[in-house]
């Protein structure tokens, strides 16, 4: 069950039916579950621990009936424990989204943590010194009760949060105030949203004369304000003066109730906007820096110690490709070529030569094509594979590349496309990566059409507002399947 499936459109209601339709001042809605779906998420992580410590104790106990051997150590289950919820935490399994929907991705990302928590479990099991045929049996236990737990836990959540849903008990009471059309038309796109609940219009001083479907003046609003049947009041702007907008804020202020102002913005296609104050002066962030502070430093960290790790591991591989490269064709090992990369920078990047080598090659020269004559016997298979790919690990330790980031274009194909697509260059504001997100989504081999190019870019794009550590380990898990299956690679 998507959201779509709990989630009840109200009414639509014309202005002509008078008051009523915008106020109703005997409504009998319970008051109190928005509080909770704001506790769920917190209630939940702690149900988890105390439930996979339970299971845990549980699947010990029964591993151990009959047997001489000693109890596992308790510190083995908590730490374990507090292990899962970290990661159910950190893969956005207590989201408040995630109470809202039973889809597989939920139930992906907690089997993901569960078998992360089970193998953390093992370890800590072995150094505390505790018998390994103990441990197969109570791993297997925990996991299959742990999970069936979680996955059950989770299940009566979302059921009970839709059945509030489609009661609409969840959705905050939203009032509009204004002093001009503008409020009007505000009240009119809330009162078909589908999380909110529109309590009424209300218009400041004699701003309701003439106006139909008016709840009230400010008077009244303060007044449901107080009795606490208002959650959210929304100020459509403009007002008549500063002064008098404040002090209408002002008469909110000893009430439990959220104020917001409606600034009008043009109709602009922004991702995810972010109001704040620069100084005192109320300002909305339509573009961020992609990596900053302690984000910027983990993917350094997370670039340099896995490529020095993989060219540790790979090093007779990339040894015996380097030599079937020698032996196939004359030419140099390694294929040189300059490309732009973060911040519109220039760098050499670095790839196993898969091509015979052409003397005073045409920079304008076109992308490799299916059955190229160019490409030699043993770089046609580390195309098709991209083991050509694998010397761009020492880009990556350089601080050229990274492992995951949009794939960084030949320099005349980059120059070109940056004149046909507008914002093609904001790409560039991330490190160039080995493979990336839209590579993993069959975006991958020539771009001959600015189609394909723009395809390309709203992935790379997508990454790039969307970056975390679990999004870069997701990409390298799925590069797998891609580079199998092969799809316009050559």
């Amino acid at each position: 069950m998507s959201a779509d499936d709990i989630l009840v459109e109200s009414p639509r209601r014309s202005s002509s039916d008078g008051p009523s339709a915008l106020f109703n001042p005997t409504r009998t809605v319970p008051r109190g579950e928005p509080v909770l779906l704001c506790l769920l998420p917190g209630l939940l992580a702690m149900a988890d621990w105390w439930g996979v410590v339970a299971t845990g104790y549980a699947a010990n106990r029964l591993a151990a009936w009959g047997s001489t051997n000693a109890q596992i150590h308790p510190l083995a289950i908590f730490l374990a424990a507090t292990l899962l919820v970290d990661f159910i935490f950190l893969l956005g399994g207590y989201e408040q989204r995630c109470l809202f929907t039973k889809s597989a991705v939920v139930h992906a990302k907690t089997c993901l943590a569960c078998a992360g928590c089970t193998l953390f479990f093992g370890v800590v099991l072995i150094l505390l010194g505790g018998p390994e045929e103990q441990f197969v049996t109570s791993a297997l236990l925990w996991y299959a009760a742990g999970l069936v737990y979680l996955v059950l836990s989770r299940l009566a959540v979302v059921g009970l949060v839709g059945h509030w849903h489609r009661q609409r008990r969840l959705l905050p009471k939203v009032a509009v105030l204004g002093a001009g059309r503008e409020a009007v038309d505000l009240a009119e796109r809330l009162r078909g949203a589908r999380d909110a609940e529109l309590v009424g219009l209300f218009l400041e001083g004699d701003a309701a004369k003439g106006v139909g479907g008016v709840a009230g003046a400010t008077d009244d609003l303060v007044s449901l304000a107080a009795s606490g049947e208002v959650d959210q009041v929304v100020l459509a702007l403009p007002w008549p003066s500063p002064d008098t907008l404040h002090r209408a804020i002002a008469r909110f202020a000893t009430f439990q109730t959220v104020i917001s102002i409606d600034a009008p913005l043009p109709p602009l296609r922004l991702a995810r906007p972010e109001w704040g104050f620069l100084g005192d002066i109320p300002i909305v962030t339509v573009q961020r820096r992609p990596l900053s502070g302690w984000q910027a430093a983990a993917k350094r960290a997370e670039d340099v110690s896995v490529s020095l790790l993989a060219l540790i591991l790979l090093a007779p591989l990339l040894l015996l490709i380097a030599i079937l490269v020698k032996l196939d064709s004359p030419g140099p090992v390694l294929f040189r070529q300059e490309r732009y990369g973060f911040n519109n920078n220039r760098f050499l990047v670095f790839k196993f030569r898969s091509m015979h080598p052409v003397a005073g090659a045409d920079p304008l020269a076109r992308q490799a094509q299916r059955n190229d004559p160019r490409v030699t016997r043993v770089g046609a298979f580390l195309r098709r594979s991209s083991l050509d790919e694998l010397p761009q690990l020492l880009n990556v330790l350089r601080g050229d590349m990274s492992l995951v980031g949009p794939r960084p274009h030949a320099a005349a194909h980059n120059e070109k496309y940056a004149l046909l697509i507008d914002g093609y260059l904001a790409r560039h504001r991330m490190k160039p990566g080995i493979t990336g997100w839209a590579q993993v989504n069959g975006a991958r081999g020539g771009t001959e059409t600015p189609q394909q190019m723009r395809r390309r870019l709203e992935y790379d794009l997508f990454y790039i507002g969307n970056w975390s550590l679990y999004l870069d380990l997701k990409v390298l898990l799925l590069t797998i399947p891609a580079v199998l299956r092969g799809t316009n690679a050559y």
